[in-house]
């Protein structure tokens, strides 16, 4: 799992769940390799239904430690018309109510069907599982997609945060974001932040939570557990 550090709180208050591979010899396979494979050949449906399950059951163990946890769902679990059963049935195994789930989506999936999206996002919503709209920043009309989907959270990319602090620029362009986004009622995550001082800013910004190597690296699940402790002071 990747931690997610709460500015408001000071403290790790939830988790994304990341698939990682590794191969016969024990190195690391990286994600932007045996994804796409995965998507070519259709295991990235069950590979997706196993991190489910999995991460559901480790978050099982580690209630009062994080409040939520996030998984990305490839589009074939969004076209199977039991995704919101099967999904709650894996809750009901691990014991976590709907609202400790996050999903996080791509705008690569929302825009290959966005009418059909737009229903399945808002019957699960109802359920009671609410939404990350991951890598903002990286596509052509993401501000549309925020405007008509029913969003709980905004992970700004990595890409947003290159020359922060210092660039006037992109200073100006984030704070902005976080100013707009703010105002409509969503809650706000960076991505990617590698150092003390992008942290401090996004904090005087009003970025509600940070994921990246300044506060941990993804790990293995007995890590993270043990890792995920309070920390005080802030940033």
């Amino acid at each position: 799992p990747g931690a997610v550090f709460n500015l408001k709180t000071s403290r790790f208050s939830s988790a994304e769940a990341l698939r990682r591979l590794r191969d016969y010899d024990g190195e690391p396979v990286s994600p932007s390799e045996f994804i796409p494979l995965a998507e070519e050949t259709g295991l990235i449906d069950d590979l997706s239904w196993i991190v489910l399950e999995e991460i559901c059951m480790l978050f099982g163990q580690s209630r009062g430690k994080i409040d939520s946890v996030s998984i990305n769902l490839s589009m074939q679990q969004f076209e199977d018309r039991s995704l919101s059963g099967r999904i709650h049935e894996c809750l009901k195994r691990s014991g976590l109510s709907p609202d400790k789930l996050k999903i996080e989506v791509t705008e690569r999936v929302l825009l290959q069907d966005m009418d059909y999206m737009k229903m399945m996002m808002e019957e699960l919503t109802k359920s009671g599982i609410c939404f990350y709209l991951d890598d903002f920043g990286t596509g052509y009309s993401n501000i549309s997609c925020v405007l008509s989907l029913p969003f709980e959270y905004i992970k700004l990319d990595k890409s947003l945060l290159k020359g922060i602090p210092g660039d006037r620029k992109a200073e100006l362009l984030v704070k902005s974001m976080v100013k707009t986004f703010r105002s409509m009622g969503l809650k706000i995550v960076a991505e990617g932040v590698e150092e003390k001082e992008q942290a401090e800013m996004l904090k005087e910004f009003g970025v509600s939570s940070i994921q990246g190597y300044y506060y941990g690296k993804p790990m293995p699940e007995e890590e993270f557990l043990e890792y995920i402790l309070p920390i005080k002071g802030g940033v």
